[in-house]
């Protein structure tokens, strides 16, 4: 994917730049900094199931990413983003870091952050179990800057894998994928924990245990809390501590059932019976399921569109969907 605002007016690609970014987070420009000064150059790459890329911007801009941005998303990844040049200051749920060239941060996107910046970069999303596999323990990952050798050498990488992309045969990818995976966890793995953040780490290891366990059976109809609770072995007030981030247990449950049928009809070849799909989920009804998809992806089931197509500036067609649906297909 690949986004160059200079094939447009400064405005015109700053209004989609903000539009392409509002599921995920809320953007502004700083209150000194002139709209026609807006420049931004992306390049995202799919390599397996990592998302990379690189990107310059600015003028300086604030993002925000809210507890509604996390649920309208749903991504689970950790996203690691090394400073080239420019500023990049960050607030991590209370962890502040303030990048220098050289330096990563790694954030967890199932948490809130807030950020200003206008700078040189490259990114690097991780899927969460992907990356919690290759730890050697459970770590509270959301704004962690390490300085350490291996750091210094992923940089280098990094920039050798966004340089050889372009030329990478397929078949290589799940292996340069999972070195990079190993040296990220290389670079995280030497850092102290701090003790107070103990409960924290195992907080998360049991939400992540209970969703990945809803992912898998998401048709289940025993589906609930009391269900949950007896797997994890917690209290039903423990298991909503875990899942208040989220909205509560069963408006994850639901958000994730609707986006299992979501994906089901935007790769299904022929149009599937809704009635049978929202009965196969979990829901009492066709209407009541087609009002609570409406609610959460702002069309309805019948209006699902089948066809991923690359993100392209505004040119008569709607550009925004294009792109909310290419991150869409990266995230499932």
């Amino acid at each position: 994917m690949r986004f160059d605002s200079r094939a447009t007016s400064a405005r015109e690609a700053l209004d989609y730049w903000r539009g392409s970014l509002s599921r995920s987070w809320d953007m502004q420009l700083a209150d000194d900094a002139d709209p026609a000064h807006f420049h931004a150059d992306v390049t995202m790459w799919r390599m397996s199931e990592l998302i990379v890329g690189a990107a310059t911007f600015g003028p300086t801009q604030t993002r925000m990413r809210r507890e509604r941005n996390i649920q309208s998303d749903q991504l689970d990844h950790y996203r690691l983003l090394l400073l080239h040049g420019g500023e990049f200051h960050c607030d991590a749920a209370g962890r502040r870091v303030s990048l220098a060239p050289g330096r990563f941060l790694i954030t967890d996107m199932a948490l809130p952050e807030e950020s200003e910046s206008a700078c040189s970069s490259s990114v690097l999303y991780i899927p969460r179990d992907t990356l919690d596999a290759a730890l050697p323990q459970p770590m509270r990952l959301h704004g962690l800057s390490p300085d350490n050798a291996c750091g210094h050498l992923l940089s280098d990488h990094l920039a050798a894998l966004l340089h050889g992309l372009p030329d990478t045969a397929p078949q290589e990818l799940p292996a340069l994928s999972a070195a990079t995976v190993g040296l990220v966890a290389a670079s995280l793995a030497p850092t102290v924990i701090d003790p107070l953040t103990t409960g924290v780490a195992v907080d998360g290891a049991l939400l992540r245990r209970a969703r990945r366990h809803i992912e898998d059976h998401l048709a289940d109809t025993e589906l609930a809390a009391a269900h949950l609770c007896k797997l994890l072995r917690v209290s039903r007030s423990t298991l909503y501590r875990l899942f208040e981030p989220l909205g509560g247990v069963s408006q994850y449950i639901k958000e994730r059932r609707l986006a299992r049928v979501h994906q089901i009809l935007a790769q299904s070849c022929d149009r599937q019976p809704i009635a049978r799909l929202a009965e196969d989920h979990g829901f009492k009804s066709a209407a009541h399921f087609s009002k609570a998809f409406r609610a959460q992806f702002g069309y309805s089931p019948r209006e699902v569109p089948r066809a991923v197509e690359p993100a392209r500036l505004p040119s008569g067609g709607n550009a925004e969907e294009r792109f909310d649906r290419w991150l869409n297909s990266l995230c499932h």
